[in-house]
């Protein structure tokens, strides 16, 4: 059997030409993890280097399981998911040249205690994956001074804040061709997720990674983004470059302070109200009553103030001011 070839470095990658070979291919992929309820059907994504894609929808619409198929997290059919030219799941290789960074890092599920509990090892960022801190000394002082972080801090004793920035720093340290990043910048403050996000647009520019970005959070991201996919119920539904996506064009040309923002907000509210007008269509076909948790349900037409005073929507600690003012 022949050997397979090797792989390029981060350094060969950022040299070599632009090629037609994308770096990152999702083909026709369907994945569930129980084979009767596909989590995502049918996705079909091609990336190049440099490329910054946000990956964007409602909770629950896919976008984690798609990012963990594309770290090698998950098994899949052979070709349906692909890292420079290598089939994600199988090819271990990769793991030398993508990063995934989750919001699940530094948490364990603990017996008895709960699920996603906080690192306790009382254990210096100094000492933490010394072979790579001691590899690349250059980029472990460009991180440190970029993220602010401190070496002498204990991992029993950070923020969670603090924790991210260390999860940031320790998976950065090697380059990598691949970045799939999870809802990473949710615990930064405002200076280090705008710092890091220039970093990451340094590194698709300069060094030529391809970024997978999935958020909620837009602010600082409308000249950020080359890539944008919309996740809707597992399936792509719409995907483009940021130069196509027209209501994104139009709302920056007319000077609106939060394009992305306001582009991805239409997008969404689409979304939830064509599945409420199905979840009625249905109720209604089949002589239910409406679903629990539609504003049509909870109201029954009503004033939603006037059933608030009328119910005494619950007291509790801190909340009795809220109340009267509504009712005023």
């Amino acid at each position: 059997m022949a050997a397979a070839a090797a792989l390029p470095s981060h350094a060969d990658a950022a040299a070599a030409p632009e090629a037609d070979t994308p770096v990152l291919s999702v083909n026709n992929l369907t994945f569930g993890y129980d084979k009767d309820a596909p989590v995502l059907r049918d996705i079909n994504i091609k990336m190049h280097r440099g490329d910054r894609l946000l990956l964007v929808g409602d909770n629950g619409a896919g976008k984690t399981t798609l990012l963990r198929l594309l770290a090698g997290k998950h098994m899949h059919a052979a070709g349906a998911v692909q890292i420079l030219g290598r089939d994600s799941f199988f090819d271990t290789m990769l793991d030398n040249h993508r990063s995934y960074m989750g919001s699940d890092w530094g948490r364990r599920t603990v017996a008895f205690a709960g699920y996603g509990c906080a690192l306790q090892a009382d254990v210096k960022v100094s000492e933490m994956m010394l072979p790579l801190q001691r590899s690349f000394t250059e980029r472990r002082e460009m991180l440190i001074d970029l993220l602010g972080v401190n070496l002498e801090w204990r991992m029993h004793q950070v923020s969670d804040g603090q924790r991210r920035r260390v999860q940031l720093f320790l998976q950065l340290l090697r380059p990598v061709e691949v970045l799939l990043l999870d809802e990473i910048t949710t615990d930064l403050d405002v200076i280090t997720r705008a710092d890091f996000l220039e970093f990451l647009k340094r590194e698709a520019e300069d060094h030529g990674t391809t970024i997978v970005y999935a958020t909620h959070i837009f602010d600082g991201l409308a000249e950020w983004f080359t890539h944008v996919a919309y996740i809707e119920d597992g399936t792509v539904a719409r995907q483009m470059h940021r130069d196509e996506c027209t209501d994104f064009q139009e709302r920056l040309k007319a000077g609106d302070t939060a394009p992305l923002l306001r582009t991805i907000e239409t997008w969404l509210r689409a979304d939830k109200d064509r599945k409420r007008a199905a979840r009625l269509a249905a109720a209604a076909a089949a002589g239910k009553a409406l679903p629990l948790g539609s504003d049509e349900a909870d109201s029954g037409g009503k004033d939603r103030t006037s059933m608030a005073a009328g119910q005494g929507n619950g007291f509790s600690a801190g909340r009795m001011a809220a109340y009267i003012s509504m009712t005023e």
